[in-house]
């Protein structure tokens, strides 16, 4: 047990020996998280060309038109740094042995607020009299497409991963120049989890002037990969004096069970009597709704991991390093809200939108004891 006793790195023999035995590892992580692509609040009304929507904006004299446009999108997030851990255990036995880990990152999250958003609704004919959910009454003329506007929109995003792993070690015989190879074969959970929450607000409908006549609309959608598959991997490294380097990559091959959920409701203020004031829709009230999805795609997830250690006593080491990973097909949020107004129901989960990526990369640093 003298783990502190000197470090007695020696040249005799060929060079300082392979550690064996138990050992424990501990990691801090600095990573940076890249985020989803960027997606619209709103229909990303270019999808249209020259078919978009005219709508009134509430003008008496029924000259207040424009095409109805969604402005505000997703690319605020941007790419973050979030601090995490990594814990690692095992045991070696000259050319055998086994490893297990786990590793999590704390969530980042990013909030964006804007004023005098417009987003486009799809809207679909509902009822007998074959009008749209955003149809209403000018005052003036009959029937016309009503602009949704938001004084006020909060967009939040957040997410996190986190994953454990086990694999048996296959250790070679030192090559010619001293550097060893280590081969990985195991099993590996990956979990990413995200939330994105909409909040968008604005002037009740039964005002005067520009009004939002779906104001206080909420959405909340929570997204969970589970990646479980086989995992291969290959570790170099090579020992001189009291310095080790090594250099190690893994490959997943995942199957993610991607399970989303979405929440909310739509137009809370709609709470006039009928017949509505102008600028209202006719018949929209205000409409909670609430959906699950569940989807399974591959997702392959490639690991790299550089490190420097520093023998510091007999059992006592000390690392720093830099980490890669990369995983595909995941389900993110942003992209997978349905902004549709149906016959018989509002709002979805776009389940083919289930392929982003995720990329993440940092530091570690940290220390390992070895019996």
């Amino acid at each position: 047990m003298q783990i502190f006793a000197p470090a007695e790195p020696s040249h005799y023999g060929g060079g300082v020996r392979a550690n064996q035995g138990f050992f424990f590892v501990y990691d801090g992580l600095y990573w940076a998280m890249s985020p989803p692509q960027r997606a619209t609040f709103g229909i990303d009304t270019a999808i249209f060309g020259n078919n978009q929507r005219n709508v009134w904006w509430g003008d008496p004299n029924d000259r207040g038109t424009s095409t109805q446009g969604s402005t505000l999108d997703t690319s605020f997030l941007q790419t973050g740094f979030m601090m995490g851990q990594r814990i690692e255990f095992g045991q070696m036995w000259e050319h055998a042995g086994w490893l297990f880990s786990y590793f999590q990152v704390h969530w980042l999250g990013q909030v964006h607020g804007a004023r005098g958003v417009q987003a486009y609704f799809g809207d679909e004919e509902w009822g007998a009299a074959h009008l749209t959910h955003l149809e209403g009454n000018s005052g003036i003329t009959g029937p016309v497409n009503l602009g949704v506007w938001f004084q006020d929109v909060s967009l939040v995003d957040a997410y996190r991963p986190w994953g454990t792993e086990f694999n048996f070690l296959v250790r070679t015989h030192p090559r010619e120049r001293g550097g060893m190879w280590e081969w990985f074969f195991g099993a590996r959970y990956l979990e990413f989890d995200e939330q994105f929450d909409v909040l968008a607000s604005g002037p009740d409908p039964s005002t005067t002037g520009v009004n939002s006549i779906l104001t206080r609309t909420q959405i909340h959608t929570f997204a969970k990969n589970h990646l479980f598959g086989p995992q291969l991997g290959l570790r170099w490294f090579i020992t001189n004096d009291r310095w080790q380097f090594s250099a190690t990559g893994k490959f997943l091959a995942g199957w993610n069970s991607q399970n989303v959920f979405e929440d909310g409701v739509l137009a809370t203020d709609l709470v006039d009597s009928f017949p509505r004031s102008n600028n209202s829709p006719y018949a929209l009230q205000m409409t909670n709704f609430s959906y699950v999805a569940h989807m399974s795609e591959f997702s392959p997830v490639v690991e790299l991991r550089l490190e420097g250690q520093f023998q510091l006593t007999k059992n006592i080491y000390f690392h720093a390093g830099w980490n890669g990973m990369y995983i595909g097909n995941l389900a993110r949020p942003p992209r997978m809200i349905d902004y549709t107004l149906r016959k018989t129901s509002v709002m979805g989960i776009l389940t083919g939108n289930n392929n982003d990526l995720a990329f993440f990369d940092g530091f570690s640093i940290g220390i390992e004891i070895n019996r």
